[in-house]
């Protein structure tokens, strides 16, 4: 199998994969459009976002703050910015002294190294003391695999709301379309 070719580079168990699918299962009603309740985390977040979203992320969620951005910017039309939570906390800080239009999401990792937990207290200590408006984002308990695979899907799911929501077709991509067809 795949996952025994990839085994030296990204040991994945076989376990891993079956919790991931538990979890993904669990994510996937809570999720749901048949739930829109106020427990739809996917649903929250596109009620939440407005203005340009800036993601934080924690080195090993990184694929998942791309995959989001990007799926903000195709489903819904959006533009949309990324950063590591260590970048957060030094340069992109410092954007923050001035009033934008731009929303801090904060991807964390359900059991992050305590040095990230430590930035990201300081980051929320740091937009409550300037009122800025920050919404969390939490993964899953469990093994890589589970974390990313969830919080893509839960975050994918957000992004077509957002689209809904705003009356955006998250189907065509008609920019995409221009540049592909001059680039034959």
């Amino acid at each position: 199998s795949i996952l025994k070719v990839l085994g030296p580079v990204l040991p994945v168990k076989k376990n891993d994969i079956i919790d991931s699918i538990k979890e993904l299962e669990n994510t996937s009603k809570q999720i749901s459009s048949t739930n829109l309740s106020e427990k739809n985390l996917s649903l929250n977040l596109a009620e939440w976002i407005s203005g340009t979203p800036v993601i934080y992320y924690p080195f090993g969620l990184q694929a998942a703050a791309i995959r989001f951005k990007n799926s903000l910017q195709e489903n819904a039309k959006i533009h949309a910015m990324a950063e590591d939570v260590i970048e957060a906390c030094h340069n992109d800080i410092v954007a923050w002294e001035r009033v934008s239009d731009v929303k801090p999401i904060l991807l964390e990792g359900a059991n992050d190294y305590v040095k990230t937990k430590e930035r990201w207290q300081i980051l929320k200590t740091y937009f409550e003391k300037n009122k800025i408006d920050y919404k969390e984002v939490l993964s899953v308990n469990g093994s890589i695999i589970s974390k990313l695979i969830n919080l893509i899907y839960l975050l994918d799911y957000s992004t077509i709301y957002l689209a809904a929501l705003t009356g955006v077709d998250p189907s065509p991509i008609k920019s995409i379309d221009f540049i592909k067809d001059r680039l034959l």
